[in-house]
């Protein structure tokens, strides 16, 4: 896949990028996600200093992924275990089989 440059907005300020093309959709989400908390929090804290709404910004958005992490995280593991569940389950049956056979 090849680079593109794309053109965004954040807070006010003007930023080229370089990106994998098929990361354009995803970067221009962010963005818009970024801009909207910026807003939501002029709106609702009177923040008007743009470093500090990006600072609180990028606090909330940061948790929020750890939290969204640690969840996957907890996910995949109780998959796992039950994946390891059936795998036995499975070997059982199939020693069974044999039994069977024999």
């Amino acid at each position: 896949m090849s680079d593109v440059s794309v053109k965004v907005e954040i807070a006010g300020g003007l930023y080229t990028l370089k990106v994998k093309s098929e990361d354009e959709s995803n970067v221009k989400q962010a963005v818009e996600l970024i801009n909207q908390k910026i807003s939501e929090f002029e709106r609702n804290y009177g923040v008007k200093d743009k470093k500090d709404v990006l600072a609180m910004v990028t606090l909330q958005l940061v948790s929020q992924l750890g939290k969204e992490k640690n969840q996957a995280e907890q996910e995949l593991s109780t998959l796992r275990l039950v994946l390891e569940d059936v795998e036995q389950m499975l070997a059982q049956h199939k020693d069974n089989i044999q039994k069977t056979e024999e």
